[in-house]
């Protein structure tokens, strides 16, 4: 969901209370204030008087939201805040929690690094191929990809650093 604050701030919404703002990546992509609410209020009126849209605002609207969600992602590894089950979890000691806290972040590494360099690859492919009705090539889009996985890699290497101190804090426990 994409909308307009009092300021006319643009935001993707994540979930009810998460959301992020996009008005950044607009000016990123030349847009200015006045250009982001013309394009606005012309979709508005394309789409509902005329009944005919328009395919530049659509297509600006889907890349916005994968890079929106791509940006949430990174936001909700930086608060660890990802889905978890903790079933098994709660049971251990300190530290075999830590253990765990170790394998998932040594996990998450490793699916961060595959990203990166198979989002490079993807990015640089696709850096020669336009969009279909926008000013920027197909590699804008997927260049959050490796970015992301980028970011969500080093958070992961604070979590791994902290949980093999947290591991460590407990020499004597048996996992």
């Amino acid at each position: 969901d994409f909308e307009f604050d009092a300021k006319d701030i643009v935001f993707a919404r994540i979930d009810r209370r998460r959301k992020l703002p996009v008005t950044t990546l607009l000016y990123a992509l030349g847009m200015d204030q006045e250009g982001i609410m013309d394009a606005y209020y012309e979709q508005v009126g394309f789409r509902y008087v005329l009944g005919d849209p328009l395919v530049w605002s659509d297509e600006l609207a889907r890349y916005l939201f994968v890079w929106a969600s791509f940006l949430g992602w990174i936001i909700a590894a930086r608060r660890r805040s990802h889905l978890s089950i903790e079933t098994v979890t709660l049971r251990l000691a300190p530290r075999g929690q830590a253990a765990l806290r170790v394998v998932g972040a040594l996990a998450g590494i490793a699916f961060a690094a595959v990203l990166v360099v198979y989002g490079w690859r993807i990015t640089q492919r696709n850096l020669d191929v336009e969009t279909t009705t926008l000013f920027f090539p197909m590699g804008v889009v997927y260049a959050i990809v490796p970015l992301a996985a980028l970011a969500v890699g080093i958070y992961a290497l604070a979590d791994a650093r902290a949980a093999l101190r947290a591991f460590a804090a407990h020499p004597g426990a048996r996992p």
